[in-house]
């Protein structure tokens, strides 16, 4: 076997589709939104290849932090390989630690699409010098829904007021399509833009999203096997009241960004029911198997942050699923432990102003917060 730096966007998201460790945010487009040209470049796809064949793949985003030297390189969602005992998963993390310490990295933080269940994947992990680690990026708690029944039973699956307003709005006059072009990216992020001010979350600039929608085009997907993405809103006579994106890859679908109009009157309509039923829709039509709805809270009690969207996703049937901890491997501890130390320090005063924050409403935009500024980070 053998470890190197990997070129050809078409075998990376072949393996990263086919491989159950796989997702989304390991497609080797995933380091290429925005306009940080240099972020983008300096992300590293490294792989291990058994003869011609791509066995096991990390794309690792690289992140720098003010008069911090070096960076933190990351890995959303990564890495991927086929099994936690086999040769593949230290080749290949032995192989991202020896190319980021070349590059000035002072840790590699992993958080895999590895299932907490499976305590095989945290003892492989540990075994190599990882240990777990508090300053996530993406929560490990998701809700996921099987979507290969059919529609009636989907339907009959929800809970009786999520079935009930999904008609309802339907029969009120509201409509889905899919959007497209620019006019219908500035409606999406007028209402993202509205729903971040409201729910007072972390909102990305627009060229993530444009460059979301055209790297994971049908077209794209057509050349480079990587995963689609549509935008979808929903509107009453002619007017917008919430827009949501979607993306499919393999057999999953994952609910992304989604915005909702803050008008009362628009409101009632409750949009926000019938759009998430129509982005399961087009996942099928896709030939999706699972849709994730993505972040629920760590603790999932009435009261805590998060709750409301916790209680939206589950209204539409589906179950837990917990993912194993982000993992950290020290590279350079002169650097790492003085900034894991302002970090925790940054959090924990962070963390005594916000006790009284407001959770994110039912449109469950998740909540994202730049580097390392909040209690939780998140990615796009």
């Amino acid at each position: 076997m053998e470890a190197r730096i990997i070129t050809d966007r078409r075998q990376w998201n072949e393996f990263v589709r086919d491989t159950p460790t796989g997702h989304l945010c390991q497609t080797y487009e995933w380091a290429e939104h925005g306009e940080d040209v240099a972020a983008r470049d300096a992300a590293l796809r490294v792989g291990v290849l058994d003869g011609e064949r791509l066995v096991g793949a990390v794309l690792l985003l690289r992140s720098t932090f003010g008069r911090v030297p070096g960076a933190l390189y990351y890995a959303p969602r990564g890495p991927v390989v086929p099994d936690a005992d086999g040769p593949v998963l230290a080749e290949l993390m032995h192989a991202a630690a020896k190319l980021a310490r070349q590059r000035g990295g002072f840790a590699l933080r992993v958080e895999p699409n590895m299932p907490d269940a499976e305590p095989q994947w945290a003892a492989a992990f540990a075994r190599l010098g990882f240990h777990p680690s508090d300053h996530v990026i993406y929560l490990r708690n998701t809700w996921i829904l099987d979507i290969r029944p059919d529609e009636k039973q989907l339907l009959a699956d929800m809970q009786t007021t999520w079935r009930y307003n999904i008609g309802k709005t339907g029969r009120s006059g509201v409509t889905i399509r899919q959007g497209s072009g620019e006019a219908d990216l500035d409606t999406f992020y007028r209402l993202q833009t509205e729903t971040a001010e409201r729910e007072q979350f972390y909102l990305y600039p627009k060229a993530v999203f444009r460059d979301m929608l055209a790297h994971y085009s049908p077209e794209a997907a057509e050349r480079d096997a990587t995963a689609i993405l549509t935008l979808l809103i929903a509107e009453y006579e002619g007017q917008p009241l919430a827009a949501t994106t979607v993306a499919t890859f393999g057999t999953w679908a994952w609910s992304m960004h989604t915005g909702i109009t803050g008008d009362a009157t628009a409101r009632k309509l409750r949009p926000n029911y019938l759009l998430q039923w129509e982005a399961m829709r087009w996942a099928r039509s896709q030939g999706c198997a699972f849709f994730d709805f993505r972040n629920i809270p760590e603790v999932l009690e009435p009261g805590q942050p998060m709750y409301g969207v916790y209680e939206f996703k589950k209204g539409f049937g589906g179950f837990f699923h917990r993912n194993m901890p982000t993992m950290e491997l020290v590279l350079n501890p002169l650097i790492y432990y003085p900034y894991n130390w302002a970090v925790d320090l940054r959090h924990n005063l962070r963390a005594r102003g916000q006790k009284n924050a407001a959770a994110p409403d039912a449109a469950h935009s998740e909540a994202p917060s730049k580097g390392e500024t909040a209690q939780v980070e998140t990615a796009p």
